[in-house]
């Protein structure tokens, strides 16, 4: 009987071993992916800086300039993103996958012993019901904006089954931040093809303008097309962030 018992327990003791062992892997995942977030957004700021450096100095002087702002950098926009996101769900998957751990951890220490406390309880709680009076009154004024502008959006592009999902205010500011730089990137591009256009034509004010939509139109309809799939892309990227599960 107790040759049973022992290896009853040694069982358990190995079992807690491979549970902790997978713990342990997936909480390192988990902070693999966090440092990758930063990367991709560190070195995706970089080049994008770097390609607005250099078509600053060629500006009102190359036509390559319209090409890297609508077309060069809304696609690195969007790439950055789009890898970003798929780095926050691999982080989410670990994180849903660990805080089952924890729940079976501690379903089987309190079956065996009278602690009912939680032995490990990060990822818990973390999703963990806030209280709302409290984080309002610790909330600073920035951080009530992020969250108004996060409820703006979330009111036009959420499902009906998905407005429950609570997400984190900076992750929304990466997505506006980068939807909103390819977007304008895509303006100043047409804004250039109007300076150069200025620069050769011996006309101004509104005869200007309308001899420029007359003789750009197709490369305005292009640029305009351009605009239009870079918001859906926006709309597609946040969408595709709201299905991440906290």
């Amino acid at each position: 009987m107790e040759q049973n018992n022992d290896k009853q327990i040694e069982f358990q003791l190995k079992w807690f071993d491979i549970v902790i062992g997978e713990y342990n892997s997936l909480r390192n995942e988990s902070a693999d992916s966090l440092k990758n977030q930063q990367s991709i957004i560190n070195y995706g700021l970089t080049a994008i800086g770097v390609l607005i450096a250099f078509s600053a100095n060629l500006w009102g002087k190359e036509s390559i300039v319209e090409a890297i702002y609508v077309i060069f950098i809304p696609f690195m926009c969007n790439l950055i993103i789009l890898i970003w996101n798929g780095e926050v769900r691999r982080m989410s998957r670990a994180g849903q996958y660990i805080k089952q751990i924890e729940d079976k951890i501690h379903n089987e220490i309190s079956i065996r012993s009278n602690i009912m406390e939680r032995s490990l309880n990060w990822e818990t709680f973390l999703r963990a019901p806030k209280d709302v009076e409290i984080k309002e009154e610790n909330q600073t004024r920035i951080k009530r904006i992020i969250s108004s502008i996060e409820g703006f959006f979330s009111f036009i592009f959420q499902k009906e089954q998905e407005k429950n999902n609570k997400i984190k205010s900076n992750y929304i500011a990466i997505i506006i931040m980068f939807g909103t730089l390819s977007i304008l990137s895509i303006l100043l591009g047409i804004g250039h093809n109007f300076s150069m256009f200025e620069k050769d034509s011996l006309l101004n004010g509104t005869g200007l303008f309308e001899k420029w939509m007359t003789t750009k139109k197709w490369w305005l309809i292009i640029y305009c097309s351009l605009l239009v799939i870079n918001y859906l892309f926006f709309v597609y990227h946040y969408r595709y962030f709201q299905k991440v599960k906290k």
